[in-house]
């Protein structure tokens, strides 16, 4: 008899996130429908293969939440984020938390959505021609400014890590004092030391260096 375990595809485990109720769940019912999908519960989420992230406006929230996902699966979780618009700053730090694809929800239809999630699980990327230029020049520049790579990391101290953890997460510096119960001038004391100490641009580029440098 032909061996067939090989021609059976493989199914995404999707966890769907999304800012309210209805758009989440007709989400989750269009995938649910479909057989090229498996969809889970947000419980469920270290086993999940792709998060579908739909929001209006990409927020400090926004980044943190594919952060934790990211993590959560040891940085295996592809992310297919729906959303208005997004910055430069926040698109590069989306990729580095495992975005895969990028939609313009107000020109974005259930079967995209789909198309984007069964792309991403096959290794391949939706993002917007603009967009992606958008984020090599923003890569480009990070590389250009970045420290010689023959330096070691500085040490930090362990306050400065959580600071540096939550801006890659793209929270501001009002949030992070509101998170790590710090003034916000403390915060941005924090940040310029580093900034001054590691000889960097500004606060990106601190979070680059850390991420380049294996800290965060």
């Amino acid at each position: 008899m032909p061996d067939h375990t090989n021609q059976v595809p493989s199914v995404p485990g999707v966890v769907v996130q999304a800012d309210d109720p209805l758009t989440r769940d007709g989400t989750a019912a269009y995938l649910a429908a479909d057989e090229r999908v498996r969809l889970l519960s947000p419980e469920e989420l270290a086993e999940a293969d792709v998060l579908v992230v739909l929001t209006a406006t990409v927020t400090g929230q926004t980044l943190s939440a594919m952060s934790r996902a990211n993590q959560l699966t040891g940085g295996r979780i592809r992310i297919v984020l729906v959303a208005d618009r997004i910055s430069e700053q926040q698109m590069a730090l989306a990729v580095c938390h495992g975005l895969a694809s990028f939609l313009v929800r107000p020109y974005t239809s259930f079967s995209q959505i789909l198309t984007a999630v069964v792309e991403t699980q096959q290794g391949r990327s939706i993002i917007p021609p603009v967009l992606m230029n958008m984020l090599l020049d923003r890569m480009r520049t990070m590389q250009k400014n970045a420290s010689p790579s023959g330096l070691l990391p500085v040490e930090l101290t362990q306050r400065e890590i959580d600071v540096l953890r939550l801006l890659a997460d793209g929270m501001d510096t009002a949030e992070i004092a509101a998170k790590l119960s710090y003034s916000e001038r403390l915060i941005k004391s924090v940040i310029q030391s580093v900034v001054k100490r590691l000889g960097l641009r500004n606060r990106t580029h601190a979070v680059a260096y850390a991420i380049r440098m294996g800290i965060l």
